[in-house]
């Protein structure tokens, strides 16, 4: 399995992963391309010794006079044939090294309240959580938002959360 920078022949396959996953709340093709658009350099994927894409992550980044340099998960998905087997996991550790190179001091993403795997997934990374969401993925479909600071690697994250030493601050992206 390699994680690689994203091509444009690339994302035909990730609109399928996209869509599969998230059903009727994935992106629209359009919206998709804004957000792989606005920083490609932070679009992802997962593929086989074979060259299938099994999985992929749009990555973004933010500057704040207040916040700094804010990095977010806008959305990772893992094909279903492909999940429970590290690949999310690798995207996400990827995606973590890829924004603390580019100087992020923490990065943020939301999931659905009712998505326990993924929030499992992200606490065992140093994820915390930070507010509910309500309504976020419509009525009745609630969100979380979970945070990290970048400045430990994923073991150091997670020693961090048990020490109380992540920051916690609102504000939106995307996952589920």
């Amino acid at each position: 399995m390699t994680i690689r920078r994203a091509k444009w022949a690339d994302l035909h396959r990730v609109l399928e992963i996209e869509r599969s996953v998230f059903g009727r709340e994935s992106y629209s093709s359009a919206t998709f391309l804004a957000h792989a658009l606005r920083d490609w350099k932070g679009f992802f994927v997962a593929e086989t010794e074979e060259g299938e894409i099994t999985g992929y992550v749009l990555v973004r980044l933010a500057f704040g006079l207040l916040t700094g340099r804010r990095g977010g998960i806008t959305s990772i998905a893992v094909a279903a044939p492909h999940q429970r087997r590290g690949i999310g996991r690798r995207l996400l550790l990827h995606s973590l090294e890829y924004l603390r190179g580019r100087r992020a001091e923490e990065v943020d993403l939301e999931v659905g309240i009712a998505n326990e795997p993924a929030q499992s997934l992200y606490q065992s990374l140093g994820f915390v959580r930070d507010r509910t969401l309500p309504h976020y993925y419509g009525q009745d479909k609630h969100g979380v938002r979970m945070v990290r600071a970048l400045g430990e690697t994923a073991a150091e994250g997670r020693e961090g959360e048990r020490k109380g030493r992540l920051s916690g601050r609102a504000d939106p992206a995307r996952h589920d």
